[in-house]
């Protein structure tokens, strides 16, 4: 009789590669005909537009605001600010050499009425960097690097006495996650690509200031007591698709699916993080944006962060 650990694995690996299946169909799906073999600078040239590097991206600027004055129903004032930039690099050269890096930068800040603090509204920064050597016109062995933390110090709000008090509960590099892995890259266009690394390395790094004074049991991000790191070995699916669902409505989403092959292996942690851009004309545009991140070992539940502003938004 099989251990049911070995059956979670089992279980959590085939549902993880089963979704890698159906979104790689889905592509071919949308391909209205049949592609040529094409010679490797031939789809070089075609891709980047006859360059060997490409630079582009997004940036945007975009504002919340609600005031009251003497609303008898009651209300705060509240004004939020956030600023992101989305920013890529591709190279590719004559022997099939493929280079893809992103650059995300999201930061925000929320003024409320009544509260002597300037809260957090969003704080990310990641990188992610690609490595790989073509296959054939749209598969590539691949290797790849990620790194994700924040760049303001996050706080933990209340009250005593009546007085508003804070806690430090995180900063810059605490926690960071690093991840980096080998695979397999099938990339359609800048639009559409999976990744594809059933060998994936992680570490989820933080401060000693904030486990030295753990409890027997309770972890940081993961990390035990009197410790700085963890370290994990599994399987990375990630991807990104965009596409304009309607006229001026552009639908953007960033997803990655991991298991980790040393313990809670039935535990599929995921990160999808959908943005929709409402188009006004070329610089004023809406945005949406809806993130789902589930980590067992940062704090085991769904974490939603959600996002609704109109702002300046410009392509670079």
């Amino acid at each position: 009789m099989k251990h049911p650990h070995y059956l979670s694995c089992a279980t959590s690996i085939s549902l993880l590669f089963l979704f890698s299946f159906l979104s790689l169909n889905y592509m071919y799906a949308q391909e209205t005909e049949p592609e040529e073999d094409l010679p490797f600078d031939a789809v070089i040239q075609s891709e980047l537009g006859g360059k060997r590097m490409k630079f582009y991206g997004n940036t945007r600027f975009n504002f919340n605001q609600a005031h009251f004055s003497n609303w008898i129903s009651g209300g705060e004032s509240a004004l939020t600010l956030l600023y992101g930039l989305d920013y890529n690099f591709n190279y590719s050269d004559r022997n099939g050499l493929v280079w893809d890096t992103n650059l995300l930068l999201s930061i925000g800040t929320t003024s409320i009425s009544g509260s002597k603090y300037l809260k957090k509204a969003d704080d990310r920064f990641e990188i992610n960097s690609l490595v790989g050597k073509q296959i054939n016109q749209f598969w590539n062995y691949s290797s790849f690097f990620n790194f994700k933390t924040q760049l303001l110090p996050g706080f933990k709000y209340y009250k005593e006495e009546g007085i508003e008090m804070r806690d430090k509960v995180s900063r810059l590099l605490s926690p960071a996650i690093v991840q980096a892995g080998l695979g397999f890259y099938y990339k359609k266009s800048n639009d559409m690509w999976v990744n594809l690394s059933p060998i994936s390395a992680r570490i989820i790094v933080v401060s000693k200031k904030f486990t030295e004074d753990l409890v027997d049991g309770a972890k940081y991000f993961g990390v035990e007591r009197d410790k700085s790191s963890k370290f994990f070995f599994g399987a990375l699916v990630s991807g990104f698709f965009k596409t304009e669902i309607m006229e001026n409505i552009i639908w953007e989403n960033k997803y990655s699916f991991y298991v980790n092959y040393l313990e809670k292996t039935q535990n599929i942690d995921f990160d999808w993080n959908a943005n929709l851009r409402f188009k006004v004309n070329t610089k004023i545009s809406g945005n949406f944006i809806l993130h789902l991140l589930y980590d067992d070992d940062l704090i085991g539940k769904l974490q939603v962060r959600e996002l609704l502003g109109l702002g300046i938004n410009i392509d670079l």
